[in-house]
Order: structure tokens, then sequence, then C-alpha cells
């Protein structure tokens, strides 16, 4: 049985968390700002034309296309499993400093496989490290750039970061 005091702070309590968790008026939340689900990372890289080929010939993307002079291209669009990639020069005062700061994830199946092949493509894949949350290694771009490969398995890791 509740005491006098949780029923009192219950009732006082409840329709605020009501209130507080609904949408405001006007603001419709269940659209979710009309997302799609889709994103579409883009790093900056000093030279397009010497990371796209190492992302294509050393990491396995798909190279879709360049943007720019067809001599001097700015940017490069890649594809990994159905997930589109750009790496694009800076073009702006103050994009250069991030140049090669960025760290991205990509989920992959097989972890020692593609861990292997990337070795064999001419990469220095750093240790498998595993975690409490997957299991991953890490790649450098051309330009210092995180490339993080990961596997996550139900029974080993509880959280699901996908």
């Amino acid at each position: 049985m509740r005491s006098k005091l949780s029923r009192m702070l219950g009732s006082i309590l409840a329709p605020a968390l009501l209130v507080a968790a609904g949408p405001l008026p006007g603001d419709d939340r269940t659209a979710h700002g009309g997302f799609t689900g889709e994103v579409k990372p883009v790093l900056y890289v000093a030279d397009v034309e010497e990371s796209a080929p190492f992302f294509r010939d050393v990491l396995g993307f798909e190279l879709l296309s360049y943007a720019g002079a067809e001599d001097d291209p700015y940017y490069a669009d890649l594809s990994a499993g159905g997930l589109k990639l750009g790496l694009h020069e800076p073009a702006a005062p103050g994009q250069e400093a991030n140049v090669g700061r960025q760290r991205i994830y990509f989920r992959v199946e097989d972890l020692e496989r593609h861990r292997a092949r990337v070795a064999a493509w001419g990469a220095e894949p750093g240790p498998v490290v595993e975690t409490g949350w997957m299991d991953y290694f890490i790649v450098r771009d051309p330009d210092g750039h995180e490339i993080v490969f990961a596997v996550t398995d139900p029974e080993r890791h509880p959280i699901d970061p996908w």
C-alpha cells in the first residue's frame, strides 16, 4: 500500500510528466523532423585525387564520381554497403583545420576478414580492440582521419551502438 505522501506526489508529478513529455502545441514531434534515416558523412581531405583512390583501392569503397574540373576535382563521392561518403577539399577559410581530424565508423560482417583484406590492399590496420559495445580496428587515411571498422555480436556486446 502506498503512503499518503507517495500518493500525493504521484498525483502531482504524474500530470506534470505527461505534459512535459507531450509535444508542444503546433510542434508535431511524431514526424521526427522529416528525417529519412539517410546520412552522408563528408571528410575534409587535402587532396581528393590522393584520398579517393586510397578509399577505393585500400579500404574497399566504390568510387562513384568526382566533382569539379576534370583535371582538378575538389570532391569525390564514394559508396560502401549502401552508405555514401564524400571527400571534399577545403573550399572556405578555416576548413583546412578539419583535414585529418575526424573519426568515422563502418560496421562490417567479419572483422578479421576485413582487417586481413585491408592489410593485403596496402594499409596498416591497427590492432583489434575488444570492448563491451563493439570490437574494432582503425586505419588512418592519407590525411590522418581515423577510419574505424567494427563488428558487434549481441551475445558479447549488450549495447548495440548502431
